[in-house]
């Protein structure tokens, strides 16, 4: 009997502690929350849809990245850390001159929203609301 509680207790604590996410697709809550903050800092460049055709764009010395495209252009797997890194911008060497896309680790840091948010909270959701956008083949 007693062995009978150990090896329940130990596939319990095998189990996960919640809802476990796909690897292959984001995160929902945090695509719908970082649509906020893409519409906020990310829709005059790249658009309302991702496709690098935002109110700006023209106005811009490179244009913005379609980013619906990012999955297929990384062979079909959406490359999160890249766009993370891309996004966050505090840790790229700029030996060459400035970025053409303004460091959102630092805005973000200083942001004051409807909910407070880390950098890395605001990253997080921003990137899965852009993994939400890739393009689907069909």
């Amino acid at each position: 009997m007693r062995c009978r509680y150990v090896v329940l207790a130990t596939l319990a604590c095998l189990l996960p502690l919640g809802p476990v996410r796909a690897a292959d697709r984001p995160d929902e809550v945090s695509a719908a929350k970082g649509k906020i903050i893409y519409v906020r800092y990310c829709a005059s460049c790249h658009g309302m849809t991702g496709r690098g055709d935002g109110t700006v764009a023209s106005e811009l010395r490179v244009p913005p990245a379609d980013l619906t495209r990012l999955a297929e252009r990384a062979g079909g797997r959406f490359p999160e850390d890249a766009v993370t890194r891309s996004i966050d911008g505090r840790r790229t060497a700029r030996v060459h001159g400035t970025a053409d896309m303004p460091v959102w680790g630092e805005v973000f840091g200083r942001a004051e929203g409807t909910e407070a948010m880390t950098v890395e909270s605001a990253l997080r959701r921003v990137v899965h609301y852009i993994w939400s956008l890739q393009a689907t083949k069909g």
